[in-house]
């Protein structure tokens, strides 16, 4: 095997490691933080950090096994967070090798219009037509997530950016 193919399998490799490590933090019963009805959800910040820094086909495909293990979690309809993370990853890996630089801030505004997006589906499908939420409760729950996932989305860019580094043929 070539030195630059096993160094590409050990980068994706680790990416899918991270990502299901965050994935069982923020889910198990013994560490996933609660506030109001909200929780923490870290995935989109992965998500976005990996198609910021490799592109849209990686941010795709971790995006699409990211809402696997999102739908297998949730009571939700089967496939939407499959569909749409895949599809955000895609898209904003796309976007971001035109338009944005792989900082930090870039991969966090990523995993917020991410969010904005599915809480925005998620209110009105859900939470507006089943419970009859109003519009500032759910701004108020969508506040709550934020200000809980912000911290695990800079957490996943410097794991996503160390690996990255470590792993990327320039750096070598």
């Amino acid at each position: 095997m070539i030195r630059s193919d096993r160094y590409t399998w050990l980068k994706y490799g680790s990416y899918a490691l991270l990502m299901l490590g965050f994935f069982l933090l923020q889910s198990s019963r013994g560490t996933a933080i609660w506030l109001g009805g909200a929780a923490v959800n870290a995935l989109p910040f992965v998500v976005a950090s990996v198609a910021l820094l490799d592109g849209p086909y990686a941010g795709g495909a971790f995006g699409f096994a990211g809402g696997v293990l999102l739908s297998v979690n949730s009571a939700g309809v089967e496939g939407f967070q499959s569909l749409s993370l895949g599809l955000f990853g895609i898209l904003f890996g796309l976007f971001g090798a035109q338009y944005l630089r792989n900082i930090l801030f870039s991969a966090l505004a990523g995993g917020l219009v991410c969010m904005a997006v599915e809480g925005f589906f998620s209110y009105i499908f859900h939470d507006l037509l089943v419970h009859g939420m109003g519009l500032s409760q759910a701004f108020g729950l969508f506040g709550r997530q934020l200000l809980l996932s912000l911290p695990a989305g800079v957490l996943a860019y410097a794991f996503v950016y160390a690996v990255h580094r470590r792993f990327t043929e320039e750096s070598l």
